[in-house]
């Protein structure tokens, strides 16, 4: 029996302060989905500590590739997050988003 997750119904892309990509999911589940096909498909690797939650947030190493940086974290309001930490991986992360969120933003 397969697990069927949609997307579009727990994955939003927003906007960071940064101005940058920001893609946020409160499902463990689709999170790993995610983390899985960066690193598989798109060949990212980890780089970086792992800060474990003190109060209300954690910061997990960052996914790096050829000069793409995609920070990655959890917090207990916006849940696990994926966010672009330049223009490039912006661009890349909204592709991204489009591609295997279904892009209902």
């Amino acid at each position: 029996m397969a697990i069927v997750i949609d997307p579009k119904s727990i994955t939003q892309l927003n906007t960071a302060a940064t101005g940058f990509a920001w893609v946020t999911t409160h499902s463990r589940l689709q999170y790993w989905r995610l983390c899985l096909i960066l690193v598989f498909r798109y060949g990212f690797l980890r780089w970086g500590r792992y800060i474990p939650p003190i109060a209300d947030e954690a910061i997990f190493p960052d996914y790096v590739r050829f000069g793409l940086r995609i920070h990655a974290g959890w917090d207990n309001w916006m849940g696990y997050d994926l966010l672009a930490a330049n223009e490039a991986s912006d661009a890349f992360l909204r592709r991204f988003y489009l591609k295997h969120c279904g892009g209902g933003a």
